[in-house]
C-alpha cells in the first residue's frame, strides 16, 4: 500500500521511516495520502491533524469541463445545492431537496475549443463543504460535466 511504499522509500534513503497518516483525500478517486513525518505524538503529526480537524485545510481542484464557462475568465461563482447519496451500489450522488446542503466555489480559469468546435472550460473549484462527489454533482447540475 502507499503508506508502506513511503516508509520503504524513507528507509532506503537512510531517513527515519516514522510517519503518521493524517488524511486520505478523495480515497475513492485520486486517493491523495497526506502524511506527517514522525510518530503519532510528533509535533508535525499533531499540527497537521489539528489543521484537518479544525477544517483549516483548503483544497483547490482544477477541472476540465464540457461546455462554455458560466462567465468570463476570473468570474467567481458560488454554487449551492443539496446533495443526496442514493442507496444503490455503487452509491450515486445527485442534487435533491432531501439531501445535505453543499457549497462549491467555482472560478473560471480558461476556455478552450477543439478542432471540431467543441468548447471546454477550465475551472478552479473549491468545495466549501465536503459531500460525496460534490464537485462532480455540482458541475453536472450546471450543465458542465467533468471531462478530466
Amino acid at each position: 500500500n502507499s503508506f508502506e511504499l513511503i516508509q520503504r522509500f524513507l528507509r532506503e534513503s537512510g531517513e527515519d521511516d516514522a510517519i503518521t497518516p493524517v488524511s486520505r483525500l478523495d480515497a475513492l478517486t485520486s486517493g491523495v495520502l497526506v502524511v506527517a513525518r514522525g510518530g503519532m505524538g510528533s509535533i508535525s503529526a499533531n499540527y497537521l491533524l489539528a489543521q484537518f480537524s479544525g477544517r483549516l485545510v483548503s483544497k483547490t481542484y482544477h477541472c476540465l469541463c464540457s461546455g462554455r464557462p458560466g462567465g468570463a475568465i476570473a468570474t467567481l461563482l458560488l454554487t449551492r445545492a443539496c446533495i443526496e447519496v442514493g442507496p444503490q451500489l455503487p452509491p450515486r450522488s445527485y442534487v435533491s431537496p432531501k439531501g445535505q446542503l453543499a457549497l462549491t466555489s467555482i472560478r473560471v480559469v480558461g476556455c478552450f475549443f477543439s478542432t471540431s468546435g467543441e468548447s471546454f472550460a477550465l475551472l478552479a473549484v473549491k468545495p466549501v463543504t465536503g459531500r460525496t462527489h460534490q464537485i462532480r454533482v455540482h458541475l453536472a447540475s450546471l450543465g458542465r460535466p467533468l471531462v478530466a
